[in-house]
């Protein structure tokens, strides 16, 4: 069984402190599958009763049970639960700015090992396919929103940033999606107001939505069709180092899929940068 995979179909279901629990987990699950039952109350701030009934309701017996099973999860992901324990455990001793770099890279290193390679080339389709792509991220997530949409800018796909800048409102740009558009919502622990809107108006009006988000059971990844998951620390130094470099993976990956195209569109961005006066700027309609 994929746990986590199960943990999000069985979300709905959970209580209010079961979803906390759920949550931690999923953002924490490396160092959470090594806390005692105790330890791990203590640290969620929810009962040892509250975990034994989570781990109930998600399929297991006891939380013994479930905790092996979260071990063997992490084990198979990254080759050594034991390694990461102990990379854990050390993490404190190391130099500061050491332990940053080493941060970053763990996560990128996490966000590489739990990215399927199914969704990310179903991904890759869902962007060339489009008619159109919306991309939509607020607060932290603005940055790797516009991020995303210069590179696929740059591709002479028909992109555009949802933004709540000049004067055009939320709504006036929602009413332009279309049912063969993309919706790409990005959004980590609380999603904004705004991007709750446009997935959920997405949703209803059967707009496919892909999400860029950290975990399996965040909002977006419960709502969007395709959801890539990005390892984003949840600590107050919060890193977009991971979503970044998976954000620019994607960007690559829709790129090479479409290899001759990609170039042919670089190259007139290259042929109008050097001032060539005999370009025609017509020429780069889609």
């Amino acid at each position: 069984m994929d746990l986590m995979k199960e943990i999000k179909r069985r979300y709905s279901r959970l209580s209010k402190k079961q979803r906390i629990v759920a949550d931690y987990i999923a953002s924490h699950g490396v160092e959470a599958s090594f806390h005692s039952i105790m330890e791990l109350a203590e640290k969620i701030g929810v009962s040892q009763a509250s975990i034994v009934r989570f781990s109930k309701q998600v399929g297991y017996d006891g939380y013994p049970k479930f905790r092996k099973a979260l071990q063997e999860e992490f084990r198979l992901a990254s080759g050594s639960a034991t390694r990461v324990h102990e990379a854990v455990r050390d993490f404190k001793d190391r130099d500061f700015f050491d332990r940053l770099f080493e941060r970053d890279i763990e996560w990128i290193r996490e966000t590489r090992l739990k990215l399927s390679s199914e969704d990310f080339y179903k991904a890759v389709s869902l962007i060339w396919k489009a008619r159109r792509i919306y991309i939509i991220g607020f607060r932290s997530a603005f940055s790797l929103a516009y991020f995303l949409y210069f590179r696929l800018l740059r591709l002479s796909l028909d992109v555009r940033l949802i933004s709540m800048t000049g004067g055009t409102s939320l709504v006036e740009q929602l009413a332009l999606l279309r049912k063969d558009d993309l919706v790409i919502a990005i959004a980590f622990d609380h999603i904004p107001r705004e991007t709750r809107i446009a997935v959920d108006y997405a949703r209803k009006n059967h707009i496919t939505v892909l999400g860029i988000t950290h975990i399996q059971t965040s909002e977006i990844a419960r709502k969007a069709q395709i959801c890539l998951l990005a390892r984003r620390q949840p600590h107050r130094t919060q890193s977009l180092a991971a979503p970044m470099t998976l954000l620019n993976v994607l960007a690559l990956g829709v790129a090479a899929s479409k290899k001759a195209r990609a170039l042919k569109a670089l190259r007139r961005l290259d042929s109008i940068e050097r001032g060539d006066a005999s370009y025609d700027l017509t020429d780069a309609l889609p």
